[in-house]
C-alpha cells in the first residue's frame, strides 16, 4: 500500500462553489483509503470546508491563505490567497508525513510550489494533474487582465510539472492532445505522461428521487465567465422568441453574475438563479434537482472533461452544448452540438431538442448509455494501478 499526500490549496480562504479537481479527488481518495492506502491532506480552510461538506474523512494539515480576514471580500483577492499560501505553507511543513508519493490536484502555481519543495522529500514521487489548457487570453471570456495573468501562470507550472514531475496525469482527450503537446515540447517524456478519465457516481445518480412532474425546461450548473456566463442572455432571448416561456434554472456557484442577473430582471426572461448558501447542495439533492429538469444547457467556452454534461446524460437529460475538443473523445453523438459559439444555433437547437419527441429520446438514450462507461469504481482501480506504477 501506498503512503500519499495530496495537495490542493486552490480552494482559498472559502470553498464556495465545487471545480470538477476538488470532486475528484474526493470520489478517488475516499475509495482508496477503503482500500487501505495512508492519505494526508494539504489544503486551505476553503478547501476543508468544501470537502469536509462533500464527506472527505481524510487527515488534514490546513495552511493559511490570508493574514488577517477570514472571507474574501472579491473574487480577485482568491489570486492574493494563492501567494500567500505559497509563502506560508511552510510552516506547516514539519505536520506533514513522510509519504511515497505526492499529487497536486490542479496546476495552481500554490500546489505546484509545495510539490517542487517536496518532492525529494525520502524518495517522494510527484504525480501532476492537469484538468485543462487554458485558451489564448485574447479571446478567453471575462477580464483580459486576469486571463493574461492566469494564462502566465500555467504556462509556469506547465515548465515545472515537464522538468520536474515523475507523471503528468491529462484528460484523455482532444484537449488534452495539446497540453500532452506542450509538455512535449518543454522537454517532458511521452513516458512519463499518463491519460485519465473522470467519472460520476452512478448509484448515486439513479438513486436519486425522480420527479413525477419536470418542472423546469433547462437546468445550467454552475456559471463564470468562460463556462458561459455571458451566453445566457443572447440565447435565452433568442429561445423564448421562438418557444415563449421557456424556463432556466441556472443552479451553483458562480463569479461575477451580478450584471447577468440585472439583465435577466430587466428583460423578464424567465431564468431562476439558485445558489445555496454553503455554494453547493448535498449529492441527494444535488442529482434530484437536475432531474427536474428536462435538458441540460451547457454554453461552456473551456473545459477539461465535463463532469456535469455526464451527470446530466446518467440523469436521463438531453444535453446541448457547444463542439468543444474536450468532448469529441467522450461524448462523441451522445449529446447535441453547436458550432462554437453561436448563439442562434444553440437556441435553435435547445427549442428543437424540447418539441421534438423522437429526437429528445433518441439523445437521452444515447446519453445515458455513454455515461454509464464513466464510473468512479472503475476509475479508482485504473488510478491505483497507475500510483502503483510511478
Amino acid at each position: 500500500m501506498k503512503s500519499i499526500l495530496w495537495i490542493l490549496n486552490g480552494c482559498g480562504l472559502e470553498g464556495k462553489g465545487i471545480t470538477g479537481g476538488p470532486v475528484r479527488f474526493h470520489e478517488i481518495s475516499h475509495r482508496l483509503k477503503d482500500r487501505g492506502h495512508h492519505q494526508h491532506l494539504l489544503t486551505t480552510s476553503g478547501g476543508k470546508a468544501m470537502l469536509s461538506a462533500l464527506g472527505c474523512s481524510l487527515p488534514m494539515t490546513i495552511v493559511p491563505s490570508s493574514l488577517l480576514i477570514k472571507k474574501e471580500p472579491c473574487r480577485p483577492f482568491r489570486f492574493w490567497s494563492y501567494v500567500i499560501t505559497s509563502l506560508l505553507w511552510r510552516i506547516k511543513r514539519n505536520k506533514l508525513p513522510n509519504s511515497d508519493v505526492i499529487v497536486t490536484v490542479s496546476d495552481y502555481f500554490c500546489d505546484i510550489i509545495p510539490a517542487l519543495a517536496l518532492k525529494n522529500r525520502h524518495g517522494a514521487k510527484w504525480i501532476a494533474w492537469i484538468h485543462h489548457c487554458e485558451a489564448d487570453p485574447k479571446t478567453r471570456p471575462g477580464s483580459r487582465l486576469v486571463n493574461e495573468i492566469t494564462s502566465r501562470m500555467q504556462k509556469w507550472s506547465f515548465r515545472q510539472i515537464a522538468m520536474q514531475a515523475d507523471c503528468a496525469w491529462i484528460n484523455d482527450t482532444i484537449a488534452g492532445d495539446e497540453i500532452e503537446r506542450r509538455l512535449r515540447e518543454l522537454g517532458m517524456p511521452k513516458g512519463r505522461i499518463r491519460r485519465m478519465k473522470n467519472g460520476i457516481d452512478l448509484t448515486a445518480i439513479q438513486n436519486a428521487p425522480e420527479p413525477e412532474h419536470k418542472t423546469i425546461d433547462a437546468v445550467m450548473i454552475g456559471a463564470r465567465p468562460n463556462k458561459g456566463l455571458f451566453d445566457i442572455i443572447p440565447i435565452w432571448e433568442k429561445v423564448n422568441e421562438l418557444r415563449p416561456g421557456t424556463r432556466l434554472f441556472v443552479m451553483g456557484g458562480m463569479s461575477g453574475e451580478a450584471d447577468v442577473k440585472d439583465q435577466a430582471k430587466e428583460s423578464g426572461l424567465p431564468i431562476t438563479f439558485f445558489k445555496p448558501e454553503a455554494g453547493f447542495l448535498p449529492a441527494n439533492q444535488y442529482y434530484a434537482k437536475i432531474k427536474d429538469a428536462r435538458i441540460l444547457f451547457a454554453p461552456s467556452h473551456e473545459e477539461g472533461w465535463g463532469i456535469a454534461v455526464c451527470e446530466a446524460m446518467a440523469a436521463g437529460l438531453p444535453v446541448v452544448a457547444y463542439d468543444l475538443p474536450a468532448y469529441k473523445k467522450i461524448y462523441y453523438d451522445a449529446y447535441a452540438k453547436i458550432p462554437c459559439f453561436n448563439a442562434e444555433k444553440f437556441a435553435s437547437a435547445i427549442v428543437s431538442v424540447l418539441t421534438d419527441t423522437t429526437l429528445y429520446s433518441e439523445l437521452k438514450q444515447r446519453g445515458t448509455t455513454t455515461a454509464k462507461q464513466y464510473d468512479w469504481n472503475q476509475i479508482a482501480v485504473e488510478d491505483e494501478s497507475a500510483i502503483d506504477s510511478v
